[in-house]
């Protein structure tokens, strides 16, 4: 198997609705003749993806995307072993789900390059929140940052109402690859928060720069690799829980096949969930939650 390279990417731009299914159906063509794997988002707000393929392929996509949308900022990565089953580009309502179509980002907000960010950390007066959500927020995180506890993205305006912070304070927001910050950042503006920074690029483009820093950890991605390491290299650690879908790194024993799997925390807390799978959990005569 060769080395795949694999590219995530956002960009806030206005498409026109009746655009939409026309670059829909380009980019599906471009990805399927080039034996591309991944997901690639659509909205009228913009475009959000990671996908994966041979060096070459991806050097065409990002020329591609550039000529339809301009500059785009790409977090790189490689992996030995296929990350997504197909070949996906589908046109949603939103391209990150605030389920707030008319928050729209529009340029740069306060960016945080990941040098100034790791400089801005260790000032006084600072409060770095995670806008991931938790079994994301599990696995990796940075140092002192404060955790929302949040399940979806959609919650995260009436979580920080809730969380009642300073209005004049210096807020430092961050995520996987930037694109929850776009609009995180603008709902606190909304909310009167006065200092509010991202971190440009998100985890991914800090960990470029400085792994084995100020983030601890590994970084969940949605896709086969379940998570990267600190040196954005596929984790060797976190599999895919059976039963719930979250990053698990518990071995266990299967009851029933005697396979060795991985679950999760949660999961492994559960006597009736230590199996393999859903499968044998059904057949160890277990009802399935």
């Amino acid at each position: 198997m060769y080395v795949l390279s694999i590219t995530a990417f956002y960009k806030f731009i206005a498409i026109q609705p009746k655009d939409l299914p026309i670059i829909q159906e380009k980019l599906m063509k471009f990805g399927k003749e080039r034996d591309m794997r991944g997901l690639v988002l659509l909205a009228e707000e913009g475009i959000n993806g990671t996908v994966s393929g041979k060096s070459e392929c991806i050097c065409e996509w990002k020329e591609l995307l550039e000529k339809y949308f301009g500059e785009i900022t790409f977090k790189d990565s490689e992996a030995n072993t296929v990350i997504f089953p197909r070949w996906f580009v589908k046109i949603r309502e939103e391209i990150v789900n605030l389920k707030k179509p008319d928050v729209r980002p529009t340029g740069k907000y306060h960016h945080l390059s990941p040098e100034r960010w790791d400089r801005m950390m260790e000032e006084d007066d600072v409060l770095v929140i995670d806008l991931r959500n938790d079994y994301e927020t599990e696995i990796g995180t940075f140092e002192g940052a404060m955790d929302l506890k949040v399940k979806e993205f959609h919650e995260f305006p009436r979580l920080m109402k809730q969380a009642n912070l300073p209005k004049d304070k210096r807020i430092l927001l961050y995520c996987t690859g930037g694109i929850r910050c776009e609009k995180a950042s603008l709902e606190m503006e909304k909310q009167g928060y006065e200092h509010v920074y991202q971190l440009d690029g998100g985890i991914l483009a800090y960990l470029k720069t400085f792994p084995y820093r100020k983030f601890k950890g590994e970084c969940f991605v949605f896709d086969h690799r379940v998570a990267v390491d600190q040196e954005l290299k596929p984790s060797e650690r976190f599999h895919v829980c059976p039963h719930c879908g979250d990053p698990g790194d518990r071995e266990i024993v299967c009851a029933k096949c005697e396979k060795n799997q991985f679950i999760c925390a949660k999961c492994f807390d559960h006597t009736e969930r230590r199996s393999c799978s859903k499968n044998c959990r059904h057949h160890l005569g277990i009802l399935v939650k």
